[in-house]
């Protein structure tokens, strides 16, 4: 951009050099006139097509550009998606894992009860056929006593 301003602050130099030359030298002939008519001209059509030629290139980057942005805002929307699932699936399998974790402490602490449960049970009846044993003043085998 600033070399286009100063291209054209250079063609308004030149110009208004030519334009004094021309007011101010008697010698200037019509032919003379042309040639610098069209050599300004020439400069101008020169000037214009560099203009375009830019304008071409800036058209050309700003497409790549504006490609590679809608580029990159899929890649950063598809990470967003899969880092919310990954994170909703975490949330999720954790959710899953302590609910296990708490119905296994339940069922582990409901089986130690009925454990404890068993074992006074199985000493009541320890006691109880010691002393029918002793009531029944009987031999009992030795395969009953084991338990």
């Amino acid at each position: 951009m600033v070399a286009f301003a100063v291209a054209l602050l250079m063609g308004t130099a030149v110009y208004f050099r030519i334009w004094a030359r021309q007011s101010s030298d008697p010698s200037f002939t019509v032919d003379d006139r042309e040639e610098l008519r069209r050599q300004f001209e020439r400069a101008n059509l020169e000037a214009m097509d560099e203009s375009a030629e830019w304008r071409m290139k800036y058209d050309t980057e700003f497409a790549k550009n504006k490609q590679l942005q809608d580029e990159l805002r899929k890649v950063w929307s598809n990470l967003y998606y899969v880092h919310v699932n990954s994170f909703r699936h975490s949330v999720s399998f954790y959710r899953a894992h302590l609910r296990i974790c708490l119905q296994a402490k339940t069922s582990l602490s409901a089986s130690t009860r009925r454990f404890e449960l068993l074992q006074k049970d199985k000493e009541v009846l320890k006691r109880q056929i010691e002393t029918m044993k002793q009531q029944c003043n009987c031999t009992v085998s030795s395969n009953l006593t084991r338990v």
